[in-house]
């Protein structure tokens, strides 16, 4: 009993002592491999045993032909607790399509295996020896490889001088391969997009423009360098990020001016905006305005003349312009001169201007049967056209009137959506009142929500004409019209004969 015990002993110390093969680590250069490059694949392969010999090690590598890294070749004989690092070359094709690929890695090496066998006929007198016999090792890997061309990424700006505000526009060029999602944002202190934190571009082609106003106010003057962050995303949606830096000179102005739309704009017509003024910096004098975008133009003047400010002065100014933009809020750059301490000053100024859609209606009614009679029922067809320059959203019609009782259970009709020059049509089932034949008023209110996301309501007030009543089921008026006509022709019979 007490040799099994000894024997059982040895062979956990042995066992623990056992030579292993594992494939402790591997490192891909480039991590992300582009079609026709080179690199080279990195694999350790460690023998995790204590004590013995791992014998005529081998190593299998096998991916698709087109990654250029199929190979098998021998490593010799890895001592207990040693390890050897191995470097595969490998040069994609011009062909690869892009994707995720894998490598299979396999090792193969032997060593001694233990084990034990006893003999003897009793419990107590039975006897363990320990033996030992050669056994294969097989450990395998699999190691992802990203193979896809990458984006190359450069960057221009329209304007290397940044003042106060700026007007500027972004040139991206793209000379490797596809790019997506690309947000930039500006790194220096001081410096930002106006009224937003980043830029986006959902798909970024060979060369992609992208104009915005950079808020350089928090930033000190001098030459310097506008640092970037892009990140984007590659082919297959791998997100890469990089920095930027793009030498420009900061010029600060001396004028600080605030402005603040009194009255919104209906795009497209002819307007008179009202804007307020704020002086917030020095004393100037012949301000000039100007719009750099070509969409909103003065009527009748090349600029505008605000004339002279004191520190802290406003002024409430009336513009005649036109402003060829979609409804909403848009960011316009106005170009602004004028004389500060005695020196000419120039600077650029990006201003929200509310616009709103020349939306309007048109609403005509049709009866069926028609006309109207007093008592009878009716179906009344009301169109609604839409006569503005955009779409409309959420049209409902409602329909009122002291001359009909509405048998449609909801005044108010949805029709939805309607294109400019489109139209459509809702009804509403009605019985006449009992009224007096004549004209008697009609309020037809249309509701809707212009492209700027403001509701509106047109009210149209029209007159139903309401006719004599229709002769009644069993009423004696057929009869009496009858007699009549029959004693007016047997009169003119007998007069005939007469004669």
């Amino acid at each position: 009993m007490n040799n099994m015990k000894f024997a059982l002993f040895a062979l956990m110390v042995f066992g623990m002592a056992f030579a292993g093969l594992s494939i402790s680590s591997y490192t891909l250069f480039p991590e992300v491999v582009e079609p026709g490059t080179s690199g080279f694949l990195q694999i350790t392969v460690s023998n995790t045993g204590t004590m013995d010999t791992v014998e005529s090690v081998s190593i299998t590598v096998s991916s698709t032909s087109d990654l250029g890294i199929d190979r098998s070749f021998l490593v010799g004989d890895l001592d207990a607790g040693s390890s050897v690092m191995v470097s595969l070359p490998f040069s994609a094709s011009e062909t690869i399509k892009s994707g995720f690929y894998t490598v299979e890695v396999k090792v193969l090496g032997r060593a001694l295996e233990y084990y034990y066998e006893s003999y003897g006929s009793g419990i107590d007198d039975k006897e363990m020896i320990i033996k030992s016999k050669t056994s294969t090792f097989d450990k395998r890997a699999s190691i992802p490889v990203q193979v896809v061309r990458q984006p190359v990424i450069s960057i221009s700006l329209s304007e290397e001088s940044l003042e106060d505000m700026t007007m500027e526009t972004f040139t991206f060029t793209n000379s490797g391969g596809p790019a997506q999602k690309l947000k930039v944002t500006i790194l220096n202190e001081g410096i930002g997009f106006m009224g937003m934190d980043q830029v986006y571009l959902p798909e970024l082609g060979a060369s992609s423009t992208y104009s915005t106003t950079i808020d350089a106010r928090g930033a000190e003057e001098g030459a310097t360098k506008l640092r970037l962050q892009l990140v984007y995303q590659n082919e297959l949606g791998y997100e890469i990020s990089e920095v930027k830096e793009i030498p420009v000179t900061i010029k600060k102005a001396e004028g600080n001016f605030v402005f603040e739309q009194k009255n919104p704009v209906v795009t497209g017509e002819n307007e008179n905006l009202q804007i307020t003024l704020t002086n917030e910096g020095k004393q100037i004098s012949d301000l000039r305005i100007k719009f750099q975008d070509e969409s909103v133009q003065f009527r009748g003047l090349n600029e505008f003349k605000a004339g002279d400010f004191d520190a802290g002065a406003s002024k409430t100014l009336t513009v005649p312009m036109i402003a060829n933009l979609p409804p909403g809020t848009q960011n316009v750059v106005l170009q602004l001169s004028w004389v500060e301490s005695g020196e000419n000053r120039m600077g650029t100024v990006t201003i929200p201007l509310e616009i709103i859609s020349d939306s309007t209606v048109g609403v005509y009614l049709e009866a069926k049967p028609a006309p109207l009679q007093s008592g009878a029922e009716h179906t009344i067809s009301v169109t609604v056209s839409n006569l503005g320059s955009y779409k409309i959203e959420g049209t409902t019609v409602e329909l009122e009137s002291e001359a009909l009782t509405l048998l449609t259970i909801q005044p108010q009709q949805f029709i939805g959506g309607l294109e400019s020059d489109d139209f459509s049509s809702v009804q509403y089932k009605v019985r006449i009142n009992n009224m007096e034949p004549g004209n008697y008023p009609a309020t037809v209110k249309v509701f809707f929500r212009d492209t700027s996301g403001r509701w509106v309501t047109v009210t149209e007030e029209t007159m139903v004409a309401v006719a004599e009543p229709a002769p009644q089921e069993g009423s004696p008026l057929p009869l009496i019209l009858g007699v009549a006509i029959l004693a007016a022709v047997i009169y003119w019979w007998l007069k005939r004969k007469k004669k």
